[in-house]
């Protein structure tokens, strides 16, 4: 039985019986599953303990109870804990925080939200949330528990410390994959909603006032503030809640995509293809532009140095700090910097992607009330003061910066009426695609390019590149865009955004097969094609929009060999050439993955049939060399 099953009826059953106790051996005797069976599916399929999904469901109408207000005492009662003491201690084995505790964080009169940002420090305040934002996901070092290793998340930590918890506290092992208000004290979008509300509301003067020290005391007040934006988002919910849009856009935030993929990829489209017309068909050649040179000559830096900046700026999120420094995340230009070969060319590279606080205050209070919108952290990645000093806002806003920013930076070099400027973006991305596709096809794969049939004055194109194995077929459509920043800031255009990335480019393949099998010229001998949507990122199989999408492929699509199709992020289709070059079989995994009545991210679903996958060989050799430039373009005087 897949993973899936078993998981869904599990939760089926802990949801039906909450008024039982449910021990594993309990839950495992009723559906006749081994211990060990239903704790590997559990946590292989959810990413969290079983255990830990057990304590979260019998004490989350407790929790609720508390936010309407309701006594400890009564809540433990109404939903059948019998007495305070057993709600109390599952209580802070789940939250990490006792009832009273979080009845006083959540419960309480609010505090004067915008009274207490008007008297912060600036400077130092916007300090403190960065660091949080660097810190929330680290976990501490394993410790030993009996003859078990665990690794404890560092917000567990702060919850001991900022909370004030007794010794005697249950710290929670389990880092939950929910990005719940009742599961977090820190969390990026509430943390950067703080952060726009002092660039919205707070007192400017103190930007300047750059002598100070950080106390304990400095980081419980900007933490139960943010937690002040955690009600402050619940209520507008309780009001109106988009469940689609709330899937995706806590997604799209909190899915960390691979760094060292971005860095690769956008080296070799700049760097590598864009500096050689000639790896371009003729026709794709009357498009070409040298974005590299043109980049060089408005900012006086290369693209490649661009990216070798980005990726060593987003290094200390990665650097498993796991302590809070008492110290300012602000950092020296002039220190930062000292010492290294291409100190100027940093500099420039950082004003490129920075903006000082001001300058965003406007946008700021514009959208205020818009609490996924924060496409100007995106835009700006870095906060600079007057002082020559300078933080970074999120690994989010970093990450950003390596597409999206860097496709606006290059249109800026054009001319606004250039309708055509940035046409030629996209088929760097489509190259990629095909030469990565065509390096993994090994171990019984036939690649195919692109091709064209019909005649000349009415062609018809092929997608992007196909993958053949016996009589299975796989057509790729690249298409080098990401989703559209309106559906996740202010839930509109989703769905011109799903036909974008994911509807158009199916029907698009669809409509290529049925031609190419009518005419003859292609894919007689194929039984079934799968059609994969590549996109920068994807709408991740959200349900809420998943069923209409489908409905719409399904009442258009022509060709009765296409099958399956997909949208993927480049992430999930570089692991899935991963598979492609080690010659897995992966016509049964993608048509068990699409008849799964849940989907779970691709990523999740293919690393659980296959745990080695990694680089291909072709994206190892580019990672290799956009390294080996980085190291250069970083050295200090004493290394050269």
């Amino acid at each position: 039985m897949k993973n899936s099953e078993v998981v869904r009826k599990c939760v089926e059953f802990i949801e039906a019986n909450l008024d039982k106790d449910l021990s594993l051996e309990f839950i495992a005797q009723k559906l006749n599953y081994s211990i060990p069976h239903l704790r590997r599916c559990f946590q292989q399929y959810t990413s969290f303990t079983l255990g830990y999904y057990i304590r979260v469901a019998k004490t989350e109408p407790a929790a609720r109870a508390l936010m309407e207000g309701l006594g400890v005492s009564e809540a433990a009662e109404l939903n059948g804990f019998g007495d305070y003491y057993k709600l109390s201690h599952l209580f802070s084995d789940v939250y990490g925080v006792p009832p009273s505790s979080y009845s006083d964080v959540f419960g309480s009169p609010h505090p004067d939200l915008l009274g207490e940002v008007r008297q912060l420090n600036m400077h130092k305040t916007l300090s403190i949330i960065t660091e949080l934002i660097q810190l929330r996901n680290e976990k501490m070092g394993p410790i030993q528990i009996f003859n078990c290793s665990i690794t404890v998340p560092f917000e567990a930590v702060l919850k001991k410390e900022i909370l004030g918890l007794a010794d005697s506290a249950v710290i929670d092992f389990c880092k939950s994959p929910l990005f719940r208000k009742d599961c977090h004290i820190i969390s990026l979008q509430m943390l950067l909603l703080l952060l726009k509300k002092v660039l919205a509301y707070g007192d400017y003067r103190t930007i300047t006032e750059t002598d100070y020290s950080i106390t304990l005391d400095d980081y419980v007040k900007i933490i139960l503030l943010q937690l002040s934006i955690v009600d402050e988002v619940g209520k507008k919910n309780a009001e109106i809640f988009d469940k689609g849009h709330f899937l995706y856009s806590t997604y799209h935030l909190n899915n960390t995509q691979g760094v060292a993929g971005k860095f690769l990829r956008m080296y070799y489209m700049l760097a590598v293809l864009c500096r050689n017309k000639a790896c371009f068909p003729d026709d794709i050649q009357n498009e070409y532009r040298d974005y590299y040179t043109e980049f060089s000559k408005k900012y006086g830096i290369t693209t490649a140095q661009y990216e070798a900046f980005l990726f060593w700026e987003l290094s200390p999120y990665y650097s498993g700090e796991n302590r809070l420094r008492y110290t300012s995340s602000w950092r020296s230009v002039e220190t930062t910097f000292k010492g290294r070969t291409n100190r100027e060319l940093l500099t420039k590279t950082l004003s490129s992607l920075a903006a000082r606080p001001a300058e965003l205050m406007e946008w700021a209070r514009n959208t205020d009330n818009e609490e996924w919108d924060f496409t100007l952290f995106q835009d700006y990645p870095f906060l600079l003061d007057d002082c020559g000093n300078y933080l970074s806002v999120s690994d989010y806003s970093l990450a950003n910066a390596f597409f999206e920013k860097l496709f606006w930076l290059i249109r800026e070099c054009y001319p606004p009426d250039d309708s055509r400027a940035m046409a030629f973006y996209g088929r760097l991305y489509e190259k990629y695609i095909q030469d990565l596709t065509r390096d993994a096809a090994k171990n019984g794969y036939c690649f195919i390019d692109e091709f064209k049939i019909g005649r000349r004055g009415n062609e018809a194109k092929s997608s992007d590149a196909y993958l053949k194995r016996s009589d299975k077929l796989l057509a790729v459509e690249a298409k080098g865009f990401s989703v559209l920043r309106n559906v996740m800031a202010a839930n509109i255009d989703v769905e011109r955004n799903n036909r974008k990335v994911f509807i158009r480019p199916v029907l698009e393949a669809d409509k290529f097969a049925k031609k190419a099998i009518a005419s003859g010229c292609a894919f007689m001998d194929v039984s079934e094609i799968y059609v994969i949507a590549v996109s920068m990122d994807s709408i991740n199989a959200n349900p809420f929009y998943y069923e209409e999408i489908v409905k719409e492929i399904e009442a258009k699509k022509t060709c009765d060999k296409v099958k399956y199709y997909y949208n993927f992020n480049i992430d999930e289709y570089e692991m899935l050439m991963s598979a492609v070059e080690q010659g897995v079989d992966i016509f049964p995994l993608l048509k068990e993955y699409f008849k799964q009545s849940v989907l779970p991210p691709f990523s999740n679903y293919l690393r659980e049939k296959h745990e080695n996958i990694d680089m291909t060989s072709f994206m190892k050799k580019w990672f290799d060399q956009a390294s080996c430039e980085m190291s250069t373009f970083l050295s200090s005087n004493e290394n050269t």
